[in-house]
């Protein structure tokens, strides 16, 4: 497999939390992300969008044409954010930082 473009996925990373930050606050009406107040992100919502996101992207993917072929890549997927919530909270333990505050309004 060929190496992943790092500074590529930080960027694409940084481009669409900007965008959701964005758009949150034009749905509240705020004046502008990121300064000051409280910014109200739908965690269920975001969640939602980057998973029809994911899903679009995939849908492409050669070799993703049976059950057991997309149920193989669900699993990869699985296992990156399990992985990653993990390498998140082991990095929050380090530093003493703490989650950004949630609220849950409704779930998914």
């Amino acid at each position: 497999m060929t190496e992943l473009n790092e500074e590529y996925i930080s960027d694409l990373r940084q481009a669409v939390v900007k965008a959701i930050c964005e758009v949150s606050a034009q749905r509240q009406h705020a004046p502008e992300a990121g300064k000051g107040g409280t910014l109200y992100i739908g965690t269920a919502e975001v969640g939602q969008m980057l998973t029809i996101l994911l899903t679009e992207f995939l849908e492409g993917v050669p070799g993703l044409d049976t059950p057991s072929e997309v149920r193989r890549m669900s699993d990869v997927v699985a296992r990156k954010i399990r992985l990653g919530i993990g390498e998140i909270r082991r990095h929050r333990e380090e530093t003493g930082g703490t989650p950004p505050p949630s609220i849950i309004i409704r779930s998914n």
